[in-house]
């Protein structure tokens, strides 16, 4: 299983991704600033999305990579794999606009809904907590701080805490 997440300039119709970051481990993460000034059409930005991930303008302009060079990556590693997300909703739509900006056919990678295979594993371990019980019990002891890597490291740690506390083991 591969997990994915993206940051982006705000959440407005014309957003852009700022920050994309996947792995099948927690040991595998790659993360990818991404510097709007490659991609014509990328000027969407919210300043209130910094309060949310951290990251500035002047820091994507400064350690940014050439989108394309992030969704070369992508393609190359995730098209025709297993890719999930925990907000398919929005990171579906940065990585139609990294991939279609890219010259690449979004199509090439499916992010599938995270929470709805956790929901399938937890629901079929008998007398078990509910996704929510999980998530907040996991939150208590966990802490997130909103950065693509981050977050997908989170999302890793959060899945062996379910494994862990589950009352069946995964298989």
């Amino acid at each position: 299983m591969i997990i994915i997440d993206f940051e982006a300039s705000s959440l407005r119709k014309n957003s852009y991704p700022i920050e994309v970051a996947w792995g099948d481990s927690p040991d595998t993460i790659k993360s990818f600033l991404l510097n709007p000034d490659y991609i014509e059409g990328w000027t969407e930005w919210n300043p209130k999305s910094y309060e949310f991930h951290g990251i500035t303008q002047a820091e994507l302009r400064r350690s940014g990579v050439d989108p394309r060079r992030a969704a070369d990556q992508m393609i190359k590693e995730l098209a025709g794999q297993e890719v999930y997300s925990d907000e398919p909703r929005y990171d579906n739509r940065w990585k139609t606009r990294l991939l279609a900006d890219s010259g690449y056919d979004p199509c090439a990678i499916q992010i599938k809904d995270l929470n709805l295979y956790l929901k399938h594993i937890i629901n079929a371990a008998p007398h078990c907590k509910s996704l929510n019980d999980f998530i907040c019990s996991f939150e208590c002891c966990e802490t997130r701080q909103h950065r693509a890597g981050t977050d997908v490291l989170w999302l890793f740690k959060f899945l062996e805490y379910i494994e862990q506390n589950l009352c069946t083991p995964l298989s």
